[in-house]
């Protein structure tokens, strides 16, 4: 019996093996690998397991092949994906990362903020404000957007969101080293509200905390350098 088959085109069967694909090192290094796991994504949009397995293995990608996933239009995937099953806190924390790794490429950002990712990751932290992982991983994708489109994500309330993650994970240097870095781009636009929430406080503390941790240094200097002086 031939694979059933959506109305749309690749079967789920097919499309679950594309996306399987990509975690074979045979495949990973080829872009058909992931525009076809994209299309099996695109063509099961409804079908959960589909997604969720999709935006895991599209965040794996991601590692080390972000140029391959950001030409196969991975990063409006991630976004439809996310839209489409908001309540899946594991969907929505690959989601995340998978948005935070493509946007270190200026393309990966640029596809992301004209798809609305900002957005996404935005709902992802109001719809699982419980989950760990997804407000690691929302942290440090709205680091990386607040380096691009700082106002956005301050108007949203993202730097104090930002905050409050550095609290509730306050021993995982990542995370603090993602707030160093959102510190210092929302400092240099608005450096008064920085220091109105005592975001500089919060970094030198922070500093003091990791003080083995290169990254935190390295960053919580930099963002300590755009404090005003009195």
């Amino acid at each position: 019996m031939a694979p059933k088959r959506n109305k749309f085109g690749m079967s789920k069967d097919e499309a679950m093996t594309r996306i399987k694909d990509i975690e074979d090192p045979m495949f990973a290094d080829h872009l058909e690998t992931y525009n076809l796991a994209v299309r099996g994504m695109t063509d099961n949009l409804k079908d959960h397991e589909v997604q969720r397995k999709g935006v895991w293995a599209l965040a794996l990608g991601a590692i080390t092949q972000p140029r391959y996933l950001i030409q196969a239009e991975a990063v409006e995937m991630t976004i439809k994906s996310m839209a489409q099953w908001p309540l899946d806190e594991r969907l929505q924390a690959d989601g995340c990362e998978c948005l935070r790794i493509l946007c270190s490429k200026s393309e990966g950002m640029r596809r992301a903020l004209a798809a609305g990712g900002i957005q996404s990751v935005f709902n992802a932290l109001q719809q699982h404000s419980e989950d760990n992982r997804v407000q690691q991983e929302a942290c440090g994708a709205l680091s990386r957007f607040s380096q691009k489109d700082t106002q956005a994500v301050l108007a949203k309330g993202g730097y104090e969101n930002i905050l409050h993650t550095m609290d509730l994970f306050a021993n995982y240097s990542w995370v603090q080293m993602w707030g160093c870095q959102a510190t210092t781009q929302f400092s240099k636009l608005d450096p008064k509200r920085v220091e109105g929430i005592e975001g500089y406080s919060k970094i030198q503390a922070t500093m003091k905390a990791h003080e083995v941790s290169e990254g935190v240094q390295v960053f919580g200097r930099e963002a300590l350098m755009t404090r005003p002086v009195p």
